[in-house]
């Protein structure tokens, strides 16, 4: 995948609970990272939570490397990560990105 195939990805998920609750995220990656030379890449992220029992939380993180769904297309996943401290807890999260769009 060569620079100009710049693109992002839509995505969405709920995190795990933690201290009784959960919260909502979605966004868009940024445009992907620098290619290796077979066009494997990731893409930063950074959102914040749905605000639950008065708080939010921040998901920061690179996604995993591209998989490919075949006509040009391709997804990616986040693994398992946690999200920021806030109110004395942290949530684990996970998710696969929509197809990639142009950017």
């Amino acid at each position: 995948m060569s620079n100009n195939n710049r693109h992002v990805h839509n995505f969405s998920g709920i995190t795990r609970i933690s201290d009784r609750h959960r919260h909502s995220f979605s966004g868009r990656t940024g445009v992907n990272l620098a290619s290796n030379r077979r066009g494997r890449h990731r893409h930063r992220y950074n959102v914040r939570t749905a605000i639950v029992d008065g708080h939010r939380h921040r998901l920061i993180n690179i996604t995993g490397l591209n998989i490919n769904i075949g006509r040009g297309r391709h997804v990616h996943r986040s693994g398992l990560r946690l999200s920021t401290r806030n109110d004395g807890h942290r949530h684990r999260y996970r998710f696969t990105t929509r197809r990639n769009i142009r950017a």
